[in-house]
């Protein structure tokens, strides 16, 4: 992966990211591992309390204000063994609030995994956001036929 491998590790961040702290009650949150949007601070906190264990680590080489209005964030990270990359895009508004979020995990194959593990771990609240196993299973077989 190419992203993140031209960027030197930042130091291990003291606490979560700024923006979490700022989480307007209207937020919005965007991603590749999602089927749809996730609309509200409650389901959005909901969602990132359930994603964050999957993570082996999180090596981040950038972390910080981008523009005025922005927030980014990049890292690299293991998930059950299997390398993947993410970028995190924050928007924040006039009162300083974060009101979207867009998350990008990569390669897809990891991508895929996230999503199909997100489904056995989320309720059925939130199980119709997330691939499920058949539907992973599918789509890999599309990428490599011989998986």
């Amino acid at each position: 992966m190419k992203f993140n491998d031209t960027a030197p590790l930042l130091p291990k961040p003291d606490g979560p990211p700024p923006w979490l702290a700022k989480l307007a009650d209207d937020a919005t949150l965007e991603a590749t591992v999602l089927k749809r949007p996730v609309e509200g601070k409650a389901n959005i906190m909901a969602l990132l309390k359930q994603a964050m264990p999957l993570y082996d680590f999180q090596d981040f080489t950038y972390r910080g204000d981008f523009g005025a209005s922005f927030f980014m964030e990049s890292y690299r990270a293991e998930i059950q063994g299997i390398p993947i990359e993410c970028s995190v895009l924050v928007h924040m508004n006039a009162k300083g609030e974060t009101d979207s979020i867009l998350i990008n995990h990569r390669p897809l194959d990891a991508a895929l995994r996230f999503s199909r593990l997100m489904w056995e771990r989320v309720g059925d609240g939130f199980r119709d956001l997330y691939l499920t196993g058949p539907q992973a299973d599918a789509l890999e077989r599309a990428i490599d036929p011989k998986a």
